[in-house]
Order: structure tokens, then C-alpha cells, then sequence
């Protein structure tokens, strides 16, 4: 997946982040608006398994069960629903199956429905609001009772990480987020297909110079630190970005530094720019072991790796606070073994951002 295409899909994401609409009845969310969607491994099932979750508009949303390899059943059940939106409680009005489904799917067809009753109820108890990590122990009897589910404010529809065995000495996964998306082109709901794992990674044969002469670039009011082993992307003429070439196709590393500018009363900046960074694409997806996310008053990066189908790339996006609503951001991404040799190296780069001081 090439950057400067992830960082389109981002920025058309903001532009659409002022159409909230109220994902699951009676929750004020932070980041649900129509479009997203998300998949969960569910690992109550034997054969490798998703759960997916979409919402198109208010009150309406797509269940999906998919599970390549099942052994008996449908290999994937897709079901539409409509909630009454004068509710603050899920009261369906509607379903609609795609496709012919069996008598030995129905169990399946019922597990989907109660796991979006479930979690839209849990995720109504924790509050119309939460603004951080909740590590919340519950009794959960479609999992086998005591669990412990992770919430994060960032995540859309309910706000799931992971619900993990609570009986256990290793907090065993039950179900797990493995994908963030949203609808646009190349990237819809029916076209998951599991996760992308990259069996044999092609190596990367670009090496850096240890010794090469710095340069400073200035875009408005901030400045980074490259040096000349870099090489402006001239072939982009919406943005400007920053490359490592070497003789692939794809660069081995790239920065690419834009400006973002929100509405005076937007009130849920931080958890829309975590979201945005963390949508996958049809030829990629998040490896959400790896994602960290560290914040102060200044600055919030968020760093995660991404499996492709050939290599695993290292994502680290920064978005430094302005004044008011406007942040500038660095996203940088690199070949992970690129990045893994040389870790010092690119985290001098990603940090050197700073404000010009005015004359």
C-alpha cells in the first residue's frame, strides 16, 4: 500500500469527521460517523474466525460472520439491521440475510445478533462518554463467564479492544480487534478477508550512509531535520513527501509532513487523529500487538506496525499541537527491517520537528 494513497484515504476521513452520527442508541461516541467498520478474530471458534461490525448511517448497520475454512456452515453470514433512532436502547426494526442460509447456520445468525445487543448494552453501561483506557472485569456468559474487555475511546461503534478470559493466569484472547476500516474505494466491508500476515518478508537491501550531510526543511511555522540521503517526491503534486529510493518500486522510507485544522468546536480531536491512523486497507492491515500510543499537552504519536502481503512496514505518525484546533503531523513509514536496523536514525528524523521561532 503505498503512503501517499494512505494518506488520501486519511485526510478524505477528517473531511468527513464533522458528519457524526450516533453509532449504537443512547451513546454519545467520539469517533462514529457513517462508513466505518470493524472485525474482531473470534477465538471461541475453532477454525479461525471474524466477527464484523459496519454502520452505514444512523440506525443502520451490517452484521458479517466469516470464517474461510469453516468445517460446517456457511463460510460467511451477512445480515442488514434498522434500530429505531428515537430509542436510547436497541429495538430492531428491520433485518435483512444476504444470501441462503441453513438450518445449521441459524445458531451462527443468533450468535451475531446477541453479540450486537451485548456489546451495544455494555458499551451504553460504561457511560455516553469515556476520554481513556478502561480495563473493565465482567461477567460475560456467552464467553464462559468472568472476562476482562479492554475499551479504548478511539475505536468505533463500542469501543472494544479485546475481551480476554479473566480465569486464566495468561488473560487468554476470546475476541480480539483486528481490523479498522472504512468505506471508499478499494476498501469495502464484504472484501475482508482475513488477516494479512507476510510469510516470507522480501529483504530489504537499501543501506544508509552513516555519514551524510543534514538539511533542514521548513514548511511554514515548523521545521524537520532530513539530509541529503533523501530525495523530495516531485512526482506528487498535492503533497509534499520525502523518500528513501531504492530499486523497488516502493520508496524504503518516506515522510510526509501536512497540516491539519479542525472547527473551533470540534471536541473530539484527539480520538479522531488515534482513529485515522490506525485504518487499514484491503492490502494491509494493523498489527494492533504492536501499536503504542504515547501523549502530553504537546504532542501524540502513535506508532504500530503493518503487515502487507510481502513485507511489514513501521508507521509512525506525529501530530504536534499548534494554537487552537491546528496541528502539524510528520507520518512516516518505513520498511520494519529497515527501520529495526537503523531505530536511532529515523527516531532522530520523526523527533527533530520544532516550531520556527518568529523574528
Amino acid at each position: 500500500m503505498s503512503f501517499i494513497r494512505r494518506f488520501f484515504v486519511c485526510a478524505a476521513l477528517f473531511v468527513c469527521c464533522t458528519f457524526f452520527v450516533s453509532a449504537i442508541p443512547g451513546v454519545e461516541s467520539k469517533v462514529d460517523f457513517p462508513g466505518t467498520f470493524v472485525y474482531y478474530r473470534d477465538y471461541t471458534y475453532e477454525d479461525e474466525t471474524y466477527i464484523g461490525f459496519l454502520q452505514y448511517d444512523a440506525g443502520t448497520y451490517a452484521l458479517r460472520y466469516f470464517s474461510p475454512d469453516a468445517k460446517k456452515g456457511a463460510k460467511m453470514i451477512e445480515l442488514y439491521i434498522t434500530c429505531d433512532t428515537t430509542k436510547d436502547t436497541v429495538e430492531m426494526t428491520g433485518e435483512k440475510i444476504v444470501g441462503e442460509i441453513t438450518q445449521i447456520d441459524v445458531e451462527t445468525l443468533n450468535y451475531l445478533h446477541d453479540l450486537f445487543y451485548e456489546l451495544a448494552k455494555r458499551r451504553k453501561s460504561l457511560s455516553s462518554k469515556f476520554d481513556q483506557t478502561v480495563r473493565s472485569a465482567e461477567n460475560y456468559p456467552q464467553f464462559g463467564g468472568e472476562v476482562l474487555i479492554n475499551y479504548e475511546p478511539y475505536i468505533p461503534l463500542f469501543g472494544v479492544r479485546s475481551i480476554l478470559s479473566n480465569d486464566s493466569k495468561d488473560k487468554k484472547p476470546l475476541f480480539k480487534l483486528a481490523y479498522i476500516g472504512i468505506l471508499n474505494e478499494g476498501s469495502e466491508f464484504t472484501n475482508f478477508s482475513g488477516l494479512t500476515v507476510p510469510a516470507e518478508p522480501k529483504q530489504q537491501s537499501f543501506a544508509l550512509k552513516k555519514f551524510a550531510k543534514s538539511k533542514k526543511v521548513t514548511l511554514e511555522n515548523y521545521s524537520f531535520t532530513l539530509d541529503e540521503q533523501w530525495q523530495k517526491d516531485e512526482s506528487q503534486s498535492e503533497v509534499q513527501a520525502w523518500c528513501l529510493n531504492d530499486s523497488g518500486d516502493e520508496p524504503a522510507a518516506m515522510i510526509l509532513p501536512y497540516f491539519l485544522s479542525f472547527p473551533s468546536e470540534e471536541k473530539n480531536v484527539i480520538e479522531q487523529l488515534k482513529l485515522v491512523s490506525l485504518l487499514s486497507q484491503s492490502d494491509s492491515c494493523i498489527d494492533f500487538d504492536s501499536l503504542s500510543i504515547s501523549e502530553n499537552d504537546k504532542r501524540i504519536q502513535i506508532s504500530t506496525k503493518i503487515n502487507q502481503t510481502d513485507k511489514v512496514i513501521r508507521s509512525i505518525t506525529t501530530f504536534y499541537k499548534m494554537t487552537g484546533d491546528d496541528y502539524f503531523a510528520i507520518a512516516f513509514s518505513a520498511d520494519e527491517q529497515l527501520f529495526s536496523k537503523n531505530e536511532r536514525y529515523f527516531k532522530k528524523i520523526i523527533d527533530s520537528a520544532a516550531q520556527v521561532k518568529a523574528r
